[in-house]
C-alpha cells in the first residue's frame, strides 16, 4: 500500500472519530428549556378568580417563552388532588400549579415548603358576606339581629367544609353570637347559584365571582374580611370597621413547583410572571376580580404562605372545625 493511501485511510478514520465524539457531546447537552408545552395546573373549577387569572398570566408568558402552556383544572379534595399530581411529576420545569388559598390540611398534602417550592404571589382578593337582596335585612347588623330572633331561617353557603369560607362563617358566629347554618357546597360557582336564586340567604366567597351579581342587585354585599374597602364596592364595610376587631382574612393566588425544580428555571418563571402582573391587562382583570396585584420574589411567597398558614391553623383550633 502506497504511503499516500495510508495517509488517506488513517485521515478518514480520524475524522469519523471525531465526528462520533462531536455527536456523542452534543447528544449529553442538556435540551435547551423549554423544549417542549408546559402544564399548569389549577385545583380549581373553571368559575372564580384563579382560573381567569391563571389563563390570562399564562397567555402571555407562553409568547414571552416561546412555548404553548396548557391549563388544566383538577379540582377536588380541597385542591389536594391537583397538589399530589404535581407533586408526583418531573421536577423539570414543565409542570406548574395555582395555589389559591387559605387551605390547610389534615392528612400529608404537598404544600409551600413540603413539596412545591414557591414561584411568585400573583394576587390578594378579599372575601365578602353577601346575600339575596329578596330578603329585607338591609346591613349585617340587621342580618345578626334577624339571625338571632329567627335562627332557623339563616344559613350561610360556602365552598366546602373547612374551606375559608367556612371558617370566616364560623368565626362571625362566634364573635357576633348568633349560629347561622353552614351549608357546604362542591366549589363556589354552585354556591354562588343557590345565592343568586335566593334559595340560600347568605355566601361566603371570595370578591371576584360576588361582584357583578352586586352591581346587578341581584346580592346584597354586606362586609369584607380584608382591612381595606374596595374601590368597586365603595358602600360595603369591613368586618373591622363594624366593630368585631382586628380582623384582615384575604384570600390569595399564588404560583409553585415542585421542589428540587432548577433554580434558573424557578427565577425565570418568577421574573417573567412579576414582569406580567404589571401590565395593564392583568391589573385590569385583578381589578375586576376585586383583588390586589402583588408580584415580588419567591422568597416573599414563600414566607406570606408560611405566616398565613400558621394563623388559619389556629384560626381551626380557635373554632373547633376539623381539618379534612
Amino acid at each position: 500500500m502506497s504511503q499516500f493511501s495510508r495517509r488517506t485511510i488513517i485521515g478518514y478514520i480520524a475524522s469519523l472519530w471525531l465526528a462520533g465524539s462531536c455527536v456523542e457531546t452534543a447528544s449529553a447537552q442538556p435540551e435547551a428549556w423549554p423544549a417542549r408545552p408546559i402544564r399548569w395546573i389549577v385545583g380549581v373549577p373553571p368559575a372564580g378568580s384563579a382560573d381567569p387569572l391563571t389563563r390570562a398570566i399564562a397567555e402571555q408568558l407562553s409568547k414571552r417563552l416561546n412555548q404553548s402552556i396548557v391549563i388544566e383544572n383538577k379540582p377536588g379534595a380541597a385542591q389536594a388532588i391537583a397538589m399530589r399530581e404535581v407533586a408526583n411529576s418531573p421536577a423539570d420545569g414543565y409542570t406548574l400549579i395555582t395555589v389559591a388559598g387559605p387551605n390547610v390540611f389534615a392528612t400529608p398534602t404537598p404544600t409551600i415548603g413540603s413539596g412545591f417550592d414557591p414561584v411568585i404571589q400573583i394576587a390578594n382578593q378579599p372575601m365578602i358576606i353577601a346575600g339575596t337582596t329578596k330578603r329585607p335585612t338591609q346591613d349585617l347588623r340587621a342580618v345578626l339581629a334577624a339571625a338571632k330572633a329567627a335562627p332557623d331561617d339563616w344559613s350561610f353557603a360556602s365552598a366546602g367544609v373547612a374551606s375559608s369560607h367556612h371558617v370566616t362563617g364560623e368565626l362571625l358566629n362566634s364573635l357576633a353570637g348568633t349560629k347561622i347554618q353552614h351549608v357546604p357546597y362542591r366549589g363556589g360557582g354552585a354556591a354562588m347559584s343557590d345565592a343568586i336564586s335566593g334559595h340560600i340567604p347568605l355566601i361566603i366567597v371570595g370578591t371576584g365571582p360576588a361582584i357583578p351579581q352586586i352591581q346587578a342587585g341581584i346580592l346584597r354585599g354586606y362586609a369584607l374580611t380584608t382591612k381595606n374597602r374596595l374601590p368597586s364596592l365603595p358602600d360595603v364595610p369591613t368586618l373591622s370597621e363594624l366593630g368585631f376587631g382586628d380582623i384582615d382574612l384575604p384570600q390569595w393566588f399564588g404560583v409553585a413547583i415542585k421542589s428540587g425544580t432548577p433554580q434558573p428555571i424557578v427565577e425565570r418563571f418568577n421574573r417573567e410572571i412579576d414582569e406580567i402582573i404589571k401590565t395593564p391587562p392583568i391589573r385590569d382583570l385583578v381589578n375586576k376580580l376585586g383583588a390586589v396585584p402583588v408580584g415580588g420574589s419567591a422568597e416573599q411567597w414563600g414566607k406570606v404562605y408560611a405566616a398565613d398558614y400558621d394563623k388559619w391553623t389556629k384560626l381551626f383550633q380557635r373554632l373547633s372545625i376539623p381539618l379534612q
